[in-house]
């Protein structure tokens, strides 16, 4: 088992999200925001589409749940995303991208909830979605496998079961932006700084959740066998009905 870092000792400064970097992902959000006979498939992109999370939305427990305000519930379908999440390890400002990748501590598996109805009607509306992405809970991770321990980034993949059934699997050498490119576009941007975490973007096949259902994310490297790859740390989380009372 590789070396690990606990998730419950990640404090990070902002949560990084980057959105329809895998170009399924992206055809199915352009199926659902558009009429099929409207679909145009989306262009390449030469930057990266960022959102952000606040720190109080990562949640290492493995509990997620919609949230209410004054006990109205704000959403009626709750998303998952699975994502390969990047921990910076050192503060890092404009860095070429030849180095980025040096700026990478670990890799975790992260789920990007996500209130859906809530996103596409922001959209439709063109107001902000941080309500959809943002709430408490929303940003889950599992313990990081050191960079080192985990080797090339481009042998990692993503795997999400809910409920024990397969619903989401990505390689991340399939993403449009690499982690080195997005360390680099970031830390251009905006500076990076040790503990900030990076949601890397979702393979297709996101889904409704539904108070009770248990999802696992696998963060997998692939053996020199063929069609085989085991786990370097994974995401365990159950969806809860409501808010907690306390």
């Amino acid at each position: 088992m590789s070396r690990s870092i606990e998730s419950s000792s990640i404090t990070p400064g902002t949560v990084y999200c980057i959105a329809k970097n895998y170009p399924e992902h992206a055809r199915e959000m352009l199926l659902w925001e558009e009429s099929p006979q409207q679909f145009v498939p989306p262009a390449e992109h030469l930057e990266p589409i960022v959102f952000i999370k606040p720190p109080s939305a990562v949640e290492t427990g493995g509990i997620t749940q919609i949230p209410e305000f004054e006990g109205r519930p704000l959403s009626e379908n709750m998303h998952f995303e699975a994502e390969i999440v990047l921990l910076i390890g050192m503060d890092c400002d404009d860095c070429p991208e030849e180095d980025a990748i040096k700026a990478v501590k670990g890799y975790g598996a992260g789920l990007d909830m996500t209130l859906r109805d809530v996103q596409l009607e922001a959209k439709k509306q063109g107001d902000p979605w941080l309500k959809s992405k943002g709430f408490k809970k929303s940003a889950l991770i599992s313990d990081f496998v050191l960079r080192n321990e985990a080797g090339s980034w481009q042998d990692l993949e993503i795997f999400l079961d809910c409920n024990g059934k397969r619903v989401q699997h990505g390689y991340f050498s399939d993403a449009i932006f690499s982690p080195p490119f997005l360390v680099h576009y970031l830390s251009a941007l905006y500076g990076l700084r040790k503990g900030d975490l990076i949601f890397t973007g979702t393979p297709a096949g996101v889904g409704r959740v539904a108070a009770g259902d248990m999802l696992e994310a696998r963060l997998c490297k692939r053996s020199s066998f063929e069609n085989e790859s085991y786990e370097l740390t994974a995401l365990t989380a159950t969806v809860l009905q409501g808010m907690s009372r306390h």
